[in-house]
């Protein structure tokens, strides 16, 4: 049987102008191969009526499935239900259920909703609403020539929601294929994208039912492992076996499994324990406890942060002693231990976690180059501390700092031995 081909159609002058960076276009490629559909053209058009009819029309002449992001919205450069059925000779019609949900939604906000929000419950005539339960501006599928052509909101966070719940679920049904897909995404952190691939390749050469895919989210890697059967049972029974022998070989580099981020994980293990944390920040500057607090109910186990860039700070309000600081400097074993040790204090914390470090560019020595991080985490039985040496990039030195912290909470909470200094390992660090 022939593979099915898709396209993939970017939408916006933002775009074309380079004011965003496009990750639908990764995002929308990245699932279709959970359905062992190729994406064969990346698209991307401007809010241009002729140009965007122009690429729809090849679009479906040349894939059996089309994904379209962008152009649902309000204001008047949003074309994209106008032109599709334009182009495909379809009259446009107003869904009164579709526009009862908008108004409901404003009013629960407190807001009168302005005319023009009415236009996102407009629909090309023949088209199958899509649902989209976090924004105003639903999706929709129309049949064209044989081709399956969806269109989506351009937000990311809409558009992923709408891809996983109702895109792939329809196309995995009218396509109509033998056999049953089943995926599980794994969120990795310690080694690279070209590691992992080396590590598990045995996996799927050996075995047709089995496709692993990799894909970078600084600083994680995620691993999306689907397996086929022949009907659900088979193909969930292979999935969990495949799961399973990943987590064997690398241990406790596989972080999680979902969508869950790992401060989302590391909540979940502190609440499920009945402990709490608090937070002392330098090269960080408040990451660790934003990242924290990016979770609902991230009260009930963060009691405190404090971002003590100066060593002012770090003696006024850790308790750290001043002498330490002049001996070994702030970038220290002995003053991440102080301020991991003093926040546990001040806060009454189950845990005290401190980072202190050189993000770059400048500001390294030959003792201590840009990236040098100390990370310490107290609690009532001792203190651990640890250096490791980072990038040279601030950004991703912060990002990493604040990912090592959390993940000495998560390994703390599970009872696994902690990270040692080579950790990431040199060779494994995300590209």
């Amino acid at each position: 049987m022939t593979q099915p081909r898709a396209w993939v159609v970017t939408i916006g002058d933002e775009l074309m102008r380079g004011e965003i960076v496009d990750s639908n276009k990764s995002f929308f490629s990245e699932r279709l191969l959970t359905l062992e559909i190729e994406t064969v053209r990346h698209v991307t058009v401007a809010d241009d009526p002729e140009a965007m009819s122009e690429v729809l029309r090849a679009a479906v002449a040349n894939a059996r499935i089309v994904l379209v992001s962008g152009g649902l919205g309000p204001t008047r450069d949003d074309l994209t239900t106008e032109v599709v059925a334009r182009t495909f000779g379809r009259g446009i019609y107003r869904d009164a259920a579709v526009l009862e949900r908008m108004q409901a939604y404003f009013r629960s906000l407190g807001r009168e909703m302005t005319p023009n929000n009415a236009k996102q419950a407009d629909f090309p005539e023949g088209a199958e609403i899509l649902p989209n339960p976090v924004g105003t501006a639903p999706g929709f599928l129309l049949q064209v020539e044989g081709s399956l052509l969806f269109c989506t909101p351009g937000v990311p966070r809409e558009l992923y929601r709408m891809v996983d719940e109702e895109i792939l679920p329809r196309i995995e049904a009218r396509l109509a294929r033998p056999g049953v897909l089943r995926t599980s995404l794994l969120r990795t952190f310690g080694l690279g994208e070209s590691v992992l691939d080396s590590e598990l390749a045995d996996l799927a050469r050996d075995n047709p039912a089995v496709t692993l895919g990799f894909r970078t989210q600084f600083p994680d890697n995620l691993l999306r492992v689907v397996a086929r059967g022949s009907d659900r049972a088979q193909a969930e029974l292979e999935l969990r076996r495949v799961v399973d022998v990943i987590r064997a070989r690398l241990g406790p580099l596989v972080v999680g499994e979902g969508e869950r981020g790992l401060e989302a994980i590391v909540g979940e293990l502190l609440l499920e324990r009945k402990h709490t944390v608090a937070v002392a920040e330098s090269c960080t500057g408040g990451l660790l406890a934003s990242r924290l607090t990016d979770v609902p109910g991230s009260s009930a186990y963060l009691l405190e942060g404090a971002v003590v860039y100066s060593n002012e700070a770090k003696q006024r309000v850790l308790g750290v002693d001043p002498a330490l600081l002049d001996a070994h400097g702030a970038v220290s074993e002995p003053v991440v231990r102080q301020m991991a040790e003093g926040m546990r204090q001040r806060s009454g914390a189950d845990f005290g976690l401190a980072t202190t470090g050189i993000a770059g560019p400048g500001g390294g020595s030959d003792e201590k180059p840009v990236g040098t991080l100390w990370v310490a985490l107290a609690s009532a039985e001792r203190t651990q501390a640890r250096r490791y040496q980072l990038m040279r990039d601030r950004a991703r030195n912060k990002l990493l700092a604040a990912q090592i912290g959390l993940e000495w909470l998560r390994r703390t909470l599970l009872g696994i031995e902690l990270p040692d200094e080579t950790f990431p390992r040199q060779r494994g660090v995300p590209r």
